[in-house]
């Protein structure tokens, strides 16, 4: 059953109930509507509630597929509390296939709390931060690398001293992600910026993307997912998880990554999770006759989380993130 509502009413399904809703967001151009899809779960018993998002960018695959993967495969008899999840955050961004919105331009990960009145991105963020995330009691964002970069797969997490923060850490832990990534504090405007100014203990994924589809990954965010639910009590049974092959710690946001000053080919001399140290050449941008333009170093030792996979670059494509090791 599919129904459509204004906004987002988790108390009209009973416990016990499973229901695929739509949230009107806005009117556009033409008279089309841009609504967003979201699957609930509510337990038979009374419990917490977890929200889980998928395809805040547009080509990103894996977090929307898990969320599917998740509403399908959940019980509501067996479950004490509620399951939220929004398959496709960013409708408009997926169907063009691109990390961004087509009707503003605007990146849905970098505008929450958004807007009621505002474009249609700033009034996606609204309707999430209201509807969905602030009435959460545990956030996780899924997400993965996109189409032109590549990140490990990898667990954030709140690495605040806070109890939002310790419980935030203690879920990264029991997710099952080879990589577990703490952050001390998180840049403006993210859905986990959101839920944390709320109070409310949040995780995000990556994963190595690529633009397309990669199964293995959506099956371990199911997994991790379903792990984190066990730990709040909404699922009965014991975490499946081993623990992590890094535990690193830093800045979460990409926007801060090494940038090219010239154009060309890059050339990469290091992988993701190679450690580096400072001055080491990361990368190598090369003009049409094969010359060296710039050398990109690292500014720091660390790990390098995040590399642009793409070699063709302009004055200011990000190429690499090194970040430290907790």
């Amino acid at each position: 059953m599919l129904s459509t509502l204004k906004h987002f009413d988790l108390d009209a399904i009973a416990p016990g109930g499973k229901r695929a809703q739509r949230i009107d967001v806005c009117e556009l151009t033409g008279g089309d509507v841009l609504r967003l899809p979201v699957l609930v779960v509510r337990g038979a018993n009374p419990g917490p509630t977890i929200a889980v998002l998928g395809g805040v960018h547009g080509d990103e695959y894996e977090g929307p597929y898990a969320v599917r993967r998740l509403y399908g495969s959940l019980d509501p008899a067996g479950m004490s509390g509620d399951f939220i999840g929004v398959s496709q955050t960013n409708p408009p961004a997926f169907a063009s296939g691109t990390r961004v919105s087509p009707l503003d331009g605007l990146n849905l990960a970098r505008i929450f709390p958004g807007k009621e009145d505002g474009t249609p991105t700033e009034r996606i963020a609204y309707r999430v931060a209201r509807d969905i995330i602030d009435r959460a009691d545990f956030v996780i964002d899924l997400h993965s690398s996109g189409t032109y970069s590549i990140m490990p797969t990898l667990i954030g997490y709140d690495a605040a001293d806070t109890d939002a923060g310790r419980r935030s850490r203690d879920a990264a832990f029991a997710f099952g992600a080879p990589v577990v990534w703490g952050h001390p504090e998180l840049s403006p405007g993210r859905t986990v910026s959101r839920a944390g100014e709320q109070g409310i203990p949040w995780l995000y994924t990556e994963c190595p993307g690529g633009g397309w589809l990669n199964a293995e990954s959506a099956a371990l965010y199911v997994r991790g997912v379903t792990n984190v639910m066990k730990t709040m009590g909404i699922l009965p049974g014991r975490v499946e998880s081993e623990g992590p092959t890094h535990h690193l710690c830093g800045s979460g946001d990409v926007d801060g990554s090494l940038t090219t000053s010239a154009a060309g080919y890059l050339v990469r001399e290091v992988d993701v999770l190679d450690r580096v140290a400072r001055g080491d050449v990361l990368g190598k941008v090369l003009a049409p006759d094969g010359s060296v333009v710039e050398e990109v170093r690292a500014p720091a030792d660390g790990v390098v989380i995040f590399m642009r996979m793409s070699p063709s670059v302009m004055a200011g494509s990000p190429v690499f993130l090194v970040t430290g090791e907790a």
